[in-house]
């Protein structure tokens, strides 16, 4: 019986059978626990794919009478015939998994890797495949600093993290994009932290203002509404923040030590009104050992050693005065001598005295006392507490004929003035 004109021919018809098994070829599926010689073909694929379409001489490759079989000193340099240099495992790989009846090897070549390869990735990773696979194999490569150009670089413990943590279906090649916050993978971390109580406090989010990704523990939290330093760096949080309150915790110093500041009596904080800017005294190293500047009356001398209640009689502090004679005035009127109250010296202490001792008193004599003048007060003020104005001729008095015989021809000679010093600066 003759075929009906429409029946196509036998050959083609086999040949399209042949192409089913190509495609999970063209996949990479391997036939596994089997050797397959370079250029030769795995039984358990089935039939030889055909190839008619070779423009070549079959006795290139074939061993004449056994079309199955490969010449063994078959031979082929694809680059220097081709102009395609084959790298990697392409070297290795059979001439029919690219050179086949499928189609023209151009055309799925001029599609790069997807030519022959499927996109397990559903194309959410792009088109390029040698971004993170090479020709060697297929394992990735380089996916740390692959990653760290993506809008989440994976740094401390994420990089160590398998892929499929973030992205359901990573096993499987599906990179479906994942969330870039901390809470939406670390839901169970944050709920179950009690030590502060997170979900209490409101911290629900924006985790990297306490925690890296180095660790959870160990918050590196910057208290930059109320730098912690000196003994506040070893503060527990819920020394400050009572009950897990951290909303509205006050900043002040005694709006934590206010009972601390209460409890003083040496001296008397309440009493002297000292409840408030503990820090003008006390630094956050130790409420003890106040380091009060006196800046409004300088402690030097013996000041700085006098304990405050010498000065802040019965613990008053507001309106002390601030002067010498408003201290010692019972000293200014104790001492003879000289006598200070019945010489009507004034009261600005510090022209004669410093705050080292009162004794030694350096008084600026306007009469150089140089010389034979270098005597006791008393020498020339003879009368008791009368320390008026001297001149050279109050205790120097000669007679005017002898003055004017010893010094004649003196130019500006005056025998009424003090003058003299100037030629009898040591009193000689």
């Amino acid at each position: 019986m003759s075929r009906p004109a429409f029946e196509p021919p036998a050959r083609p018809r086999r040949r399209a059978a042949w192409l089913l098994l190509l495609l999970p070829l063209a996949c990479g599926i391997l036939v596994p626990n089997e050797r397959v010689p370079p250029q030769g073909w795995a039984k358990g694929r089935g039939p030889v794919i055909p190839h008619d379409t070779f423009p070549a001489d079959c006795k290139l490759c074939h061993v004449g009478g056994s079309w199955d079989r490969i010449r063994d000193d078959f031979t082929f340099d694809h680059g220097a015939r081709t102009g395609v240099e084959l790298r990697g495992a392409h070297r290795a790989a059979e001439c029919l998994r690219c050179h086949n009846d499928k189609g023209p090897v151009a055309k799925f070549a001029s599609k790069g890797c997807a030519g022959c390869h499927e996109d397990w990735h559903r194309r959410q990773l792009g088109a390029r495949c040698d971004t993170c696979h090479n020709e060697t194999d297929w394992r990735p490569k380089e996916q740390i600093a692959q990653h760290a150009r993506t809008r989440f670089p994976l740094i401390g413990a994420h990089a160590g993290v398998g892929c499929y943590a973030c992205h359901a279906g990573a096993q499987v090649g599906n990179f479906k994009r994942a969330s870039v916050r901390c809470e939406d993978c670390h839901t169970a971390d944050l709920a179950r932290t009690q030590s502060p109580n997170h979900v209490t406090a409101g911290w629900t989010r924006n985790c990297q203002q306490c925690h890296v990704p180095i660790a959870w523990k160990g918050s590196a939290f910057v208290h930059t509404t109320f730098p912690l330093t000196g003994s506040h760096t070893q503060t527990a949080c819920t020394k400050c923040h009572i009950g897990g309150v951290y909303k509205g915790t006050n900043r002040t110093c005694e709006g934590c030590h206010l009972p601390a500041a209460q409890a003083v009596t040496d001296p008397d904080h309440v009493g002297a009104g000292w409840t408030s800017t503990c820090e003008r005294c006390h630094s956050t190293i130790s409420f003890k050992g106040a380091n009060f500047v006196h800046d409004f009356f300088p402690l030097t001398g013996a000041h700085a050693s006098q304990a405050c209640t010498k000065c802040h009689i019965g613990g008053v502090y507001k309106g002390t005065p601030t002067t010498c004679v408003g201290c010692h005035l019972a000293n200014y009127n104790a001492t003879t001598s000289p006598n200070h109250a019945a010489a009507s010296y004034p009261t600005t202490c510090e022209s004669c005295h410093s705050t080292t001792t009162w004794k030694g008193a350096v008084f600026n004599h306007r009469f150089p006392r140089t010389g034979n003048h270098n005597v006791g007060c008393a020498v020339c003020h003879t009368t008791p507490n009368n320390y008026a104005v001297y001149n050279c001729l109050t205790c120097h008095e000669h007679r005017q004929a002898k003055m004017d015989d010893v010094h004649k021809g003196r130019s500006g000679y005056s025998y009424t003035s003090t003058a003299c010093v100037r030629c009898h600066p040591n009193g000689r």
